[in-house]
Order: structure tokens, then C-alpha cells, then sequence
């Protein structure tokens, strides 16, 4: 199956940053990408491998490492600058991703010329 809207998702998330919403749904996605929720679900969980929800912290969380690491931003702020509705959830999320926590990823990648 051709998914026509792939490349327009991919904006979406890169140029966009669609993620950082933290109310953003699979509906309201897949009307911004032109399909509807079932073309777009079926295309994240199929070609992407991943849940709709996964998809989403994923680039979230991706945009949380880069703020602890380049940032003395607080772990609350970050939380909310990535997406997260809160910051218990950006925790968890952190943890079953990169099996540690916020603090101690950023005490180990900390980049302090960037900050």
C-alpha cells in the first residue's frame, strides 16, 4: 500500500514540530496530513512499527534529550516545552526509553559549552 500523506507527516514533524502539542490526537493529525485516522494509525502501526502514542513521545522525547542537554532548563520546563502534559508522564516515558532518568541523563551528556 502507497501511503500519499507519508511525506507530509515527515513535515510535519520535522519542520513543524506538530509533536510539541501536547493535545495533539490522531485525528487531528491525520486531518493535517490529509487521510483520515484509520490510513494514518494503520501507516504508524504497520510501516513505523509503533503505536500512535509511542510515535509521538518518541519525538518528543528526542526533543527533551537535546533541551537537558544543551539547556539548564528545569526538568518541569522541559516536560512542557517537549510535549508532555506532565512531567510524571515525561518521566516515565524517559525512563522506559532510555532506562534512566532525566537528571541522570543530563548529568551524564550535559553539554556546558552550549549552554
Amino acid at each position: 500500500m502507497v501511503y500519499h500523506f507519508a511525506t507530509r507527516l515527515e513535515e510535519l514533524m520535522s519542520k513543524d514540530q506538530a509533536y510539541l502539542n501536547p493535545k495533539l490526537t490522531l485525528s487531528e493529525l491525520a486531518l493535517r496530513v490529509g487521510t483520515n485516522r484509520t490510513y494514518l494509525s494503520n501507516y504508524i502501526n504497520q510501516v513505523l512499527d509503533q503505536t500512535f502514542f509511542e510515535y509521538i513521545n518518541s519525538m518528543r522525547l528526542r526533543h527533551a534529550t537535546e533541551l537537558l542537554v544543551t539547556t539548564n532548563l528545569t526538568l518541569e520546563v522541559i516536560a512542557e516545552r517537549s510535549g508532555f502534559n506532565s512531567l510524571s508522564t515525561f518521566r516515565r516515558c524517559f525512563v522506559q526509553t532510555y532506562n534512566c532518568s532525566p537528571s541522570t541523563y543530563k548529568k551524564a551528556n550535559f553539554r556546558r559549552g552550549d549552554a
